[in-house]
C-alpha cells in the first residue's frame, strides 16, 4: 500500500530569504516564488506561521474608544498619589480639577490596589508612661534625643527624623517620604553609623513614629527607650533647637552657601562651633571625650 509524501519542510534561513526579497528588495509575491520553485499557497501558509495574520509590521495596541485610565491618566495618578496621599474619592475630584475628566472612585480604587499603592493604616498605639524627670546625662549615647520636622523638597512634602546626641551635640537625619516608624529605625541606624559610638537609650516625644515597631526594635536589643511628657517640647530642648538652627541656617536663608541639607550637616558637626561645648565643635567634644575615657 503506497502512503501519502510528506509535505516539504523549509528550514527557517531558507523561508526568511524568501520574505527578505518581498519586504526589503520590494520584488512581487509572485517573482519570488518563481526564483524559489515554491508556489504562493506555500509562501502565505510559512509567513502566517512565522509571523502571525498580523504580519511583520509592528503595531501598537489601540486603546478602547471609552476607555478613560490612560497611560497619562495612570502616570498622573500614580504620582499624585505619592505626593498626597489620596483616597479614591479625593482623587477622583483631583483628576476631575487637573485633567478634566470623571472617573468613578472603584476605578481608581481597583488601580490603587493593583499598583499597591494604599498604604496600611497604622493600628492603634498604646501610650507609654512618661518620664517625670529630666535624665542626667553623663557619657555619649545616653538620652539621645529623636524628633520629626516637615521639610519641603522638590515641591514635595517630607519629613526630616533628626537624631541628636546632647552629650556631644553630634547630628544626623534621614529625610524620609512617609513618617512611618520603620523610618525611624532606619534614621536610629544610620545616626549610629554616622555618630560612630552606640546609642545607649533613647528619648522622644509620644507620636506613633517612635512607638509601634520603632519601639519593639528598640525593646529587643535592650535599649532603654524614653518618653517625655505629652505636649512638652521643651524636654526635647536639644533636638528642637537644632531644628530652629537648620532653618534659620538653611532652609530658609536666602544667602546660604551649601548646596545641600548634607552639606550642611557636616558644617555642623565638624566647623560650627557652639557655645555650649565652650567654643568646640561636636566631632571635638566626640575626640575630648574619647580622649578623657582613655
Amino acid at each position: 500500500m503506497d502512503t501519502m509524501p510528506s509535505p516539504i519542510k523549509y528550514e527557517r534561513e531558507q523561508r526568511f530569504r524568501w520574505y527578505l526579497q518581498v519586504d526589503k528588495y520590494h520584488k512581487p509575491v509572485k517573482e519570488t516564488c518563481r526564483i524559489f520553485g515554491i508556489s504562493r499557497k506555500t509562501y502565505y501558509k510559512w509567513r502566517t506561521r512565522d509571523y502571525g495574520k498580523r504580519g511583520n509590521i509592528y503595531a501598537p495596541a489601540k486603546n478602547q474608544p471609552n476607555l478613560k485610565l490612560t497611560y497619562e491618566v495612570r502616570l498622573f495618578i500614580e504620582k499624585e498619589k505619592l505626593k498626597t496621599n489620596y483616597g479614591p474619592l479625593k482623587m477622583k475630584l483631583w483628576v476631575k480639577r487637573k485633567l478634566g475628566l470623571d472617573l468613578s472612585t472603584t476605578i481608581i480604587y481597583r488601580y490603587y490596589r493593583k499598583k499597591k499603592l494604599i498604604r496600611k493604616p497604622q493600628k492603634k498605639l498604646p501610650w507609654y508612661e512618661p518620664m517625670k524627670s529630666h535624665l542626667i546625662v553623663k557619657n555619649k549615647g545616653e538620652g539621645v534625643q529623636l524628633d520629626v520636622k516637615y521639610v519641603y523638597e522638590e515641591g514635595l512634602r517630607k519629613y526630616q527624623f533628626s537624631v541628636l546626641d546632647p552629650f556631644t551635640e553630634k547630628h544626623h537625619f534621614t529625610v524620609c517620604l512617609t513618617k512611618e516608624s520603620k523610618n525611624a529605625i532606619i534614621a536610629f541606624k544610620r545616626a549610629e553609623r554616622y555618630f560612630g559610638f552606640k546609642i545607649l537609650s533613647v528619648q522622644t516625644d509620644n507620636g506613633s513614629e517612635f512607638r509601634g515597631c520603632f519601639h519593639d526594635w528598640l525593646t529587643k536589643r535592650n535599649i532603654p527607650h524614653y518618653f517625655i511628657p505629652k505636649k512638652s517640647p521643651y524636654w526635647n530642648a536639644q533636638v528642637e533647637r537644632v531644628h530652629k538652627t537648620i532653618d534659620d541656617e538653611y532652609y530658609l536663608n536666602p544667602y546660604r552657601v551649601w548646596k545641600t541639607p548634607y552639606e550642611w550637616l557636616h558644617y555642623y558637626n565638624f566647623e560650627r562651633i557652639h557655645l555650649t561645648l565652650n567654643g568646640l565643635t561636636p566631632q571635638e567634644k566626640l575626640l575630648q571625650s574619647v580622649t578623657l575615657d582613655c
